[in-house]
């Protein structure tokens, strides 16, 4: 819709999301989209599914139990593919959580002592396990010399006094059990000796059995890793309704989001400016003095319509070209609207395209126009995206640029591309794991159950909306995104951070380059523009008073200080 015409003094407005918007028909074979199921970024987040139950079940209730919820962008992966297999290490678990519950209300009703038993030597091996983990960490923390033995001390005491507390709880409760069912059998309180001998024999074979099914499970977790080996492609999901509506959202020109995260699912933000500039005409090449309000333009030299667009095409003679050193691999440069959730009316993310020029036009809250220049590199481990948004508001040129990165995934994600991750040494650790997190496994049954049905019911119970017209006000936007929630704290080494800012600074480049171009062309005055453009070019290089200089900018949030050594008399 257009904006409506409102009288002198009042704003006009443009209604966002009055009728949803049919994305386009996905194309067959499309190159984007295979890139994004086949990259490094897809098999590590599908690995993640199955190492990191926080993230696969942080994935399905943000993502897949969230059907009034936008679904934030996802860039270098292929969002279906990880929640596929997220649903599978769900479901996995469910099956052996199920089956363990199962085995325990059975064998209640049959023999509560044999219950009981199991539950013992289930509470003594989480016992053996809690003291081991805590002996190896705490002489791996004195080896460091972060601990102290006043401390050391008193850990290994409280420990052993709540094992032992749990291990005569338990005994006194079995010896009243075993009494108590004694008596059920007609015999004094132990007066049914081979009665008791064959409950305690039970609870044995229970014990082995409940460690049996994480085992189990931790075997099958293996398998699926092995399938995500380097040189696999993840296996699809399965479609469903749901999954239809999640795929129809990816992709699209629209940013709807939540809170105060415009760039959900971008990652990190490495650093944003903006400033405005009067146009003003350029000076009298005669040298005569003219004041400032003499030089303005009356009406502005030109639209937001045309600067955007002259932006866009510089931009795009980056992609393609016929030397290596006049493109920039792996640019894309697109038009994207950044909406609030709560300005919306429907669940689409797909903004007509006649809607664009008029955002670009009437830069007024809540849409707004940025230019999303994206490079995706290191096979889709690398993710650093430009936000450029300009506007002629004021007789002033309004410039912001705001940029980003994904990173690599977390380092547990990443085990899939290290030969120790698969082969027969593997199923050994992963058979170990089962046995050592087994008595944790198997008391969080119940909860794990309660849990997985609770959000099993919420999706059943919320119709399809995604083409629905919803009440305006609510916040149906994007609160975070599948790779945001998977991303590692830094990158994995130096090269991949200057990867990151190298890209950055590129981009930066090559806008502040045609904007100058193009006043210059408009016989705008640049020197303010020169000076602001040196400013910025120069931003994070900080004197550090020892000769050199410390990029505190947009390297610090990735972790890495870049030392930048100072040229032979003192300049850098």
């Amino acid at each position: 819709m257009y904006p409506e015409q409102r009288g002198p003094g009042q704003e006009s407005q443009i209604q966002y999301g009055a009728t949803p918007v049919r994305p386009p028909t996905p194309v067959a074979g499309n190159g984007r989209h295979t890139e994004a199921v086949t990259s490094s970024a897809t098999r590590h987040l599908c690995a993640g599914a199955y190492v990191d139950d926080t993230f696969r079940d942080d994935c399905l209730r943000e993502v897949l139990h969230q059907p009034r919820r936008v679904v934030a962008p996802s860039y270098g992966f292929d969002l279906l593919t990880v929640l596929g297999h997220c649903q599978r290490a769900r479901n996995i678990a469910i099956y052996r959580d199920a089956t363990i519950l199962g085995i325990a209300v059975v064998t209640a009703c049959l023999s509560a002592t044999s219950l009981l038993v199991a539950v013992i030597m289930l509470v003594y091996l989480n016992a053996a396990v809690a003291t081991y983990r805590l002996l190896r960490e705490a002489f791996r923390q004195l080896r460091a010399g972060n601990v102290a033995i006043r401390s050391l001390v008193a850990s290994l005491w409280g420990n052993a006094l709540n094992v032992v507390a749990s291990i005569i709880v338990l005994f006194i409760a079995y010896l009243i059990l075993a009494a108590l069912s004694a008596n059920a059998l007609g015999g004094a309180a132990f007066g049914q000796p081979g009665a008791l001998l064959a409950a305690t024999f039970g609870g044995f074979v229970l014990f082995f059995v409940f460690l049996a099914l994480p085992v189990g499970a931790q075997i099958w977790r293996q398998i699926a890793l092995d399938a995500l080996a380097p040189g696999h492609q993840p296996a699809p999901p399965r479609m469903s309704p749901r999954m239809q509506e999640i795929n129809s959202q990816q992709g699209g020109n629209a940013v709807i989001y939540s809170d105060y995260r415009p760039f959900v699912g971008s990652g990190e933000v490495v650093n944003t400016w903006g400033f405005a500039q009067r146009l003003v005409r350029a000076g009298d090449p005669l040298g005569l003095a003219q004041r400032e309000s003499e030089r303005e333009f009356e009406v502005p030299p030109f639209t937001g319509l045309e600067i955007v667009a002259h932006v866009r095409d510089q931009l795009d003679s980056l992609r393609y070209g016929d030397s290596s050193e006049r493109i920039l691999p792996g640019l894309t440069v697109e038009d994207r609207i950044f909406l609030a959730g709560t300005e919306t009316s429907n669940l689409s993310p797909w903004m007509r395209p006649e809607m664009i020029p008029q955002i670009i036009r009437n830069p007024i809250a809540p849409a707004r126009h940025y230019l999303a220049c994206q490079v995706v590199s290191w096979r889709g481990e690398l993710v650093a995206t430009v936000y450029v948004h300009m506007a002629v508001q004021g007789k002033s040129l309004y410039m912001e640029m705001t940029s980003t990165a994904l990173v690599p995934c977390k380092p547990a994600y990443r085990a899939v591309d290290t030969v120790d991750c698969h082969g027969a040494m593997a199923y050994l650790r992963a058979i170990k794991q089962g046995v050592l997190d087994g008595p944790r496994t198997v008391g969080a049954a119940a909860a794990s159950l309660f849990r997985a049905g609770v959000d099993a019911l919420a999706l059943s119970t919320r119709a399809t909306v995604a083409q629905a017209v919803l009440p305006r006000g609510f916040d149906y936007g994007a609160r975070i995104g599948v790779r945001e929630l998977g991303m590692a704290a830094n990158t994995r080494d130096h090269l991949q951070t200057q990867e990151i800012l190298k890209h950055i600074r590129v981009i930066e480049r090559r806008v502040l380059a045609a904007v100058l171009d193009f006043l210059e062309d408009r016989d705008v005055d640049i020197t303010e523009y020169r000076q602001r453009s040196a400013g910025i070019l120069n931003f994070g290089a900080i004197n550090t008073g020892a000769g050199g200089t410390a990029n505190a900018g947009p390297s610090a949030p990735f972790g890495v200080q870049n030392l930048v050594m100072p040229a032979p008399g003192g300049a850098v």
